[in-house]
């Protein structure tokens, strides 16, 4: 069933008009502030009702046109759901820690910078002393992303670009 809401459109179109108008005459900057909103509102009001006459209508051409189908292939048209996939729903764990990230990320860097210091020099070593300055640079970051006005921290060396 097609709604006529063109009257209803109509409707609104007028008052958001009016109380532009009354927006217009008003010399308190309050008054003439709620007159603008209200014409906004019903200008909304409008735009949805507009919203609603199209759906409908695209919902009467979708059921005519499933009528007007080849009785082949109406078939697959019958008001039936879809048959539901039976994949298992994979749940994530959900961790609450203790520590806050930052936290982690300089308890990481310190426990990467105790291993290296314990092997000798080489690719083993190096990589931990990687991850702890990665750790260390994360944790900056995110002290500067969290506090507002602050300058970014000192050691992101990676951020400047190299002379040549």
């Amino acid at each position: 069933m097609l709604l006529r809401l063109n009257a209803h459109i109509s409707n609104c179109l007028e008052r958001a008009a009016e109380a532009e108008q009354r927006a217009r005459q008003s010399t308190d900057a309050a008054i003439r502030s709620d007159h603008g909103r209200l014409a906004q509102s019903w200008r909304h009001l409008a735009r949805s009702y507009q919203f609603v006459e199209s759906l409908e209508r695209f919902l009467s051409d979708t059921d005519r046109k499933k009528a007007a189908a080849p009785p082949e292939l109406q078939v697959g048209l019958e008001e039936q759901p879809a048959p539901l996939e039976s994949k298992p729903i994979i749940r994530r764990l959900r961790v609450r820690h203790e520590s806050s990230f930052q936290e982690r990320l300089l308890k990481s860097a310190e426990d990467a910078r105790a291993q290296a210091d314990q092997l000798p020099a080489g690719p083993e070593r190096k990589r931990l002393l990687q991850k702890a300055r990665q750790s260390e640079i994360a944790a900056g970051i995110d002290d500067w992303i969290s506090s507002p006005g602050s300058h970014p921290p000192a050691n992101l060396d990676f951020m400047k670009k190299p002379k040549a």
